[in-house]
């Protein structure tokens, strides 16, 4: 039976470890960062203690119709990218049953090794769930931050902070900081998934280009969530 399987499964060996690789590099980075972003000071923990005051600073404010608009702002940014996924999974369901045109340009550019068509359409595939994912966590950000928009909406007015102490002050705009906060994440999430499936269209090509493109993917947001400008510019503001 299992003979059988092996035999129709479309992927070879080496494609087969190459995605238990690059699964694997995603996994670990995504763990790292979140494990990074507790302990030390990174672009995520920074825009945290940010958010927070922000809230603070809302809950003082007797007008909050910025504090709406800018929550609104971030959620258009959301939606957009929701939006774009749906457009490039529809592009790849249309990729999938048009793959062996694909398997003909790939191979008059002498680009890709040995493949068959059925190997294409389990690569584009694995390519989609990716973007499913993505689209799961925009559309779940957007939700947050209009869950966000609700709790600055329902907080107390400026000339009625002096009926509560200071622990439930901070307690209503952790609150708000906070669900503002896993809005950001699961947008990270979602940009993220963009960049490896970048690398992931590396395999339409051969292992070898996936493997590379991942370590580059990997090097890219490393710099960028550890060791870009506007981190730097962070730490300086906290410094100051």
């Amino acid at each position: 039976m299992s003979a059988f399987v092996f035999d129709y499964f479309p992927l070879s060996v080496a494609d087969t470890l190459a995605m238990v690789l690059f699964l694997s590099a995603w996994a670990g980075y995504t763990y790292y960062a979140k494990y990074r972003a507790k302990r030390s000071h990174t672009l995520s923990s920074a825009m945290r203690r940010h958010r927070e005051q922000w809230m603070r600073e809302m809950l003082r404010r007797d007008n909050r119709i910025s504090d709406a608009t800018i929550i609104g702002n971030l959620e258009r940014v959301v939606t957009f990218f929701a939006s774009t996924t749906i457009l490039i999974l529809a592009g790849l369901l249309t990729a999938i049953f048009a793959s062996e045109n694909l398997l003909s340009v790939l191979s008059n550019m002498h680009l890709s090794e040995s493949v068959t068509k059925e190997a294409i359409q389990a690569k584009l595939f694995v390519m989609a769930l990716i973007f499913v994912y993505a689209f799961f966590k925009f559309t779940w950000s957007v939700r947050e931050h209009i869950f966000s928009s609700i709790l600055i909406g329902s907080a107390p007015q400026a000339n009625a902070l002096t009926t509560l102490s200071e622990e439930q002050q901070e307690r209503v705009a952790l609150q708000a900081a906070k669900m503002s906060d896993l809005a950001n994440h699961d947008f990270n999430h979602g940009l993220r998934a963009y960049y490896f499936a970048l690398a992931l269209l590396g395999w339409l090509v051969n292992v070898w280009l996936l493997l590379f493109a991942t370590v580059w993917v990997i090097a890219v947001l490393y710099g960028r969530e550890f060791n870009s400008k506007a981190l730097r510019l962070l730490r300086e503001d906290d410094a100051g």
